[in-house]
């Protein structure tokens, strides 16, 4: 007599939510990218060090894998006469450095208004945003930011330097701040903190500067083309690799005796 295999309802049900179980089982893909990461979502995390230049009035050099940019913050001077508000004001300047080399691969023909430019407007309007200006009425201080060397994440090291210089010389603010990018390649994956290869093999690519304790956006921007959808999964991802990031940023800046 051939033997009978029996399955009860119980077994059905539970082989059946195994199987799907396993089915709908997501495995985050292993990928060989620039830091040692192996993650789409893995970011790069910065190292800060305070004060290391003289003759102004607080600086910050930041390396993020292989960026690194250095921030100096002048000391503040009266604003002139014709200027009567009661609130200061924070001017940046950024600067590549020959050594740097250009933006990107096959970068385009020189323009009046460069990328260093359009980075320095921006940050001025984020220092609208984060710093308290009516703390230093009448005054303008001068931020300049050079970019040292360049291999993806420059916003990224930018914002952290400027806000790294402005605590170390003592400038009031709302909240500490920070940048951090997503892309999405040319394969349809979207990764965190894009290196320079990343960035020049990107689709489209969105940028975030946030606030790091309320994660207040102070600024944002998108490049490319692709469906809207996929446009607030890259915001969604840069905001949450720029928060990742919270730890060790404040973490450096309390060990500095400054604080």
């Amino acid at each position: 007599m051939r033997p009978h295999f029996f399955l009860s309802l119980s077994h059905y049900y539970f082989f059946q939510h195994l199987f799907s179980w396993k089915v709908g089982l997501r495995i985050t893909p292993v990928m060989k990218r620039n830091g040692g990461r192996e993650a789409p979502d893995g970011v790069r995390y910065p190292h800060i060090a305070l004060d290391v230049l003289g003759q102004c009035h607080s600086s910050a050099c930041v390396e993020l894998g292989n960026t690194r940019v250095i921030c100096a913050v002048h000391h503040p001077q009266q604003l002139v006469d014709e200027y009567r508000g009661s609130r200061g004001r924070v001017a940046c300047t950024v600067r590549r450095s020959a050594s740097a080399g250009s933006h990107a691969a096959g970068s385009a023909q020189p323009s009046v208004v460069t990328p260093e430019k359009d980075m320095s407007l921006a940050l001025e309007g984020v220092a609208e945003e984060v710093v308290i200006l009516e703390k230093i009425p009448q005054l303008l201080v001068e931020v300049v930011v050079e970019i040292l060397a360049e291999d993806g994440g420059v916003w990224d090291a930018v914002a952290t330097s400027m806000s790294a210089a402005l605590v170390s010389g003592g400038f009031e603010m709302y909240d500490l701040f920070s940048a951090c990018g997503s892309a999405l390649l040319s394969d349809g994956a979207v990764v965190l903190d894009p290196d320079a290869a990343e960035e020049s093999n990107a689709q489209a690519s969105a940028l975030v500067c946030v606030m790091l304790n309320s994660g207040d956006i102070c600024y944002a921007r998108h490049q490319g083309s692709c469906e809207p959808g996929t446009v607030l999964e890259l915001v969604s991802s840069a905001m949450k690799g720029c928060l990742s990031r919270k730890s060790a940023i404040t973490t450096q800046l309390i060990n500095h005796p400054i604080l």
